[in-house]
This record gives structure tokens, sequence and C-alpha cells, in this order.
């Protein structure tokens, strides 16, 4: 089922319905997300359709030099931008004092503002302190499945789309589309590279370039070694525990060393943590975390494994990963997304806490998953409304005690 329509430029992203309500309001707009996520794309295309709504806008990028010397001085650059009303500074965190300085301009100034970054660790600390109840913050992430299908199969999106049962050869498309974006991953530069040959090497000058030259400097390493090993050691062990004592010894980082790296292949999101749901710490593990990547064709690169879903033994550790980028993209859920575990071995993948209510989701990857006694266990302890289990192609909901479950494929989820 290929699609014939030629390629577009811009690929309309989700979060921008989730951006538009505040382009109007006093806040300042934060968006925060890796290099090569698109944040400069779709930042230009809010640009685009705000001019034409007779808005003066002016797009300033920090990787320019100059820009970033003007900012240096807040009188000068007051000056230079005094006759737009909209100001869009991309790659914000290359600025010196930006947050206090951001501040000034929000307090003495009547403009809107528009500020990028790819580290949450800059635009966190320098920034988000100088700016509470000044900010809202979006996260980028690369593309979803959804924008995946609107970039390289419009006709299928469509279908995809409908909010009913699906045919099974769209269901068999859909599944092979699906593996395909959890082998390669949502970076849209990859996602717009038809060849696989010209996709690992797009996926090749992301990490060399991005992981090599930016964490590196933000590390100020003498060499990067230490993370390669690290970011390789992360990537085999996606959805489980992380052994702190392990990986110092396998990475060669002291611990304190360690801790560091990880916060920072955080703050620049390249992994995530997920910790521990828990009330009661006598019978739970609350100790240590379960990792995942924001972009799995990164983590595949990492390993030097794209191969396809009939040849690989990390399928279910894929689609968990694939879960929790769907959890973690989603500017709906507010709370953390934390992993339930218990001494005597029961565990369930995912818990969210949406409008007061927990819900488990359980990742079954299967043509025939079934409940399973970690749920049992979790409903038996927290009575939740309602629980998901993550499978194949199998769709349905079932009633356990006051508990609706949702039997529904990976590519079908959403919450």
């Amino acid at each position: 089922m290929d699609n014939n329509n030629p390629a577009k430029i811009y690929i309309k992203r989700i979060i921008e319905t989730e951006i538009l309500p505040f382009i109007n309001r006093r806040e300042v707009i934060s968006l925060l997300g890796s290099r090569q996520s698109g944040k400069t794309t779709l930042l230009k295309h809010l640009q685009e359709n705000l001019i034409k709504k007779n808005k003066k806008i002016a797009y300033i990028t920090f990787e320019n030099k100059q820009s970033l010397q003007l900012f240096n001085d807040l009188e000068e650059f007051m000056a230079f931008y005094q006759n737009y009303d909209i100001l869009i500074i991309d790659e914000f965190h290359y600025a010196k004092e930006g947050g206090q300085k951001l501040k000034f301009l929000y307090d003495t100034t009547d403009k809107k503002f528009l500020i990028s970054g790819s580290s949450s660790l800059e635009l966190t600390f320098q920034t988000g302190k100088y700016m509470v109840g000044r900010m809202v913050t979006f996260k980028l992430s690369p593309f979803s499945f959804e924008e995946f299908l609107l970039a390289t199969n419009e006709s299928l999106f469509n279908v995809y789309s409908l909010n009913k049962p699906l045919s099974q050869i769209i269901k068999y498309h859909l599944m092979k589309n699906f593996e395909t974006y959890l082998i390669y991953g949502g970076y849209p530069a990859v996602v717009l590279t038809k060849s696989k040959t010209e996709k690992e090497k797009i996926l090749e000058g992301i990490i060399e370039n991005y992981l090599l030259r930016d964490i590196k400097d933000l590390l100020t390493l003498i060499t990067e070694d230490e993370l390669i090993l690290l970011t390789k050691l992360l990537a085999t062990q996606i959805g489980n525990l992380i052994n702190y004592n392990e990986l110092s010894t396998l990475s060669r980082l002291p611990y304190k060393q360690l801790l560091k790296h990880l916060e920072i292949l955080k703050k620049t999101y390249i992994v995530d943590l997920v910790r521990p749901y828990s009330t009661n710490k006598r019978t739970e593990l609350v100790k240590n975390p379960k990792v995942y990547f924001f972009d799995l064709g990164f983590r595949n690169y990492l390993l030097g494994d794209f191969r396809s879903f009939d040849k690989r033994q990390d399928i279910g550790a894929l689609v968990e990963n694939y879960i929790f980028t769907k959890l973690s993209s989603n500017q709906k859920i507010t709370t953390r997304i934390n992993f339930w575990r218990t001494k005597s071995g029961a565990e369930v993948d995912f818990i969210i806490e949406k409008q007061g209510n927990i819900i488990p989701i359980k990742v079954k990857y299967s043509s025939s998953p079934v409940i399973g006694k970690s749920l049992y266990s979790f409903f038996n302890k927290y009575q939740p409304n309602k629980a998901y289990v993550i499978t194949k192609d199998i769709e349905k909901e079932v009633k356990i005690g006051g508990v609706k479950v949702f039997f529904i494929p990976a590519y079908r989820f959403s919450i």
C-alpha cells in the first residue's frame, strides 16, 4: 500500500494543537526536545501562519553568534526588535544568563516570546527558575507513530484515524509500518528517507554530531569513550532495572560520575529513567529505576541492530519502550510515569495517574494475551477503575470485578 502523494515540506505535529491556544496568552512559550526532533521546522511553520494573520514576527537563532552577541546588550536588542510583536528565539540554551535576561524582557516589554532548546538542563535550571509563572513548556519528541504514518502514507493514516474496527488488510499494513517505525525510530530526517542505508547513515550523523559533540561539551569531557560505552550499555537494558554498581564497573565511570552522565543523558532527551510506584516502601522495591530511550532508531543504531522483526529477540522490549514514548510525549499526562514491582515478583510495566485515577498498563505483545497474576495483584491492592493490556493485534474490552480492562494493539494505543 504505497502512498503516491509527493513528500510534504511540513508534517503537521500533534503538539501544534496544544501550543496554539497559548499564542495569544502572555506567557513565554518554551519548546524543548532533542536535536533533529523538528523544533526549528515547527517554529518556522508557526511563524508563517502568524505572518498570515498580520503579526510582525522575527525568527532568531542563537546558533548565530551575531544574534547571540546582540542579546548580551538588552538595550540594543530591544531597540533592534522594537517593531516586532513576536520574537521566536531558537537554540535559546546558548544564551548566558538567558533566564535572567528573558525575565527582564518579559517584565518590561509587551512582546510575545517563543523560545526553544535542545537541553532541558539549560532551560530548566537557568531559565525556569527565573520564569516561574511566566512560561509554559512543551516537549517535542521525534515523530510519533501517527506522525510517521502521516509523513509516509497519508492514505493509511486516514484509515488508522477512524474510530472503528479495522479490516485485516489494514491491520496487516499497519503492523508492517509499525515494525519499520520501531526499528528506525521517528527522527523526521530518518522517517522522510526511504532507503534503509540512508536511514542508518542519517542516524549515524545525528549520534556522531549530537551525542559526541553536544553532550561532550556539556560534560566538558576529555574523552567521550565512557559516554559511548554507557549509552550502548543502556541500549541493551531497555525495560530493565538499572544496576548502578554493574553500570559503574562496565562503563569505567565512578559512581558519582555515572550519576552525572545519566542525568545529562536524561536532560538532553536521550534516555529517561522510570521510577517505581510505591505507597508502601516495606513491601515494594523502591531504589532502582528502569531505563528507556526517547527514540528507538537511536537505540538500535547504538547496537548496530536493524534486523527485521522475524529475526529479533527483543521485540517485547521494543514495544515496551514504544509505550513509554507514547506516555512521555502525551502533554495531558502531567504526573510522573512509574512502574510497579513487588518483592514477590509481581510487576506492572507502567503506572500513571490521570484525573485522580491510577491506571496500570501491562505490555503483553502477543495474539493471545492474558490478564496475568501481576495485574490481578495490582487490582486487589489499588482497585483502579480501568487498566490496559498492550497486545499485538487483539482489541477488546472485558470487566474484572470493578475494573474495565482494555486489550489494545500497541500501534493503536492512546490514553
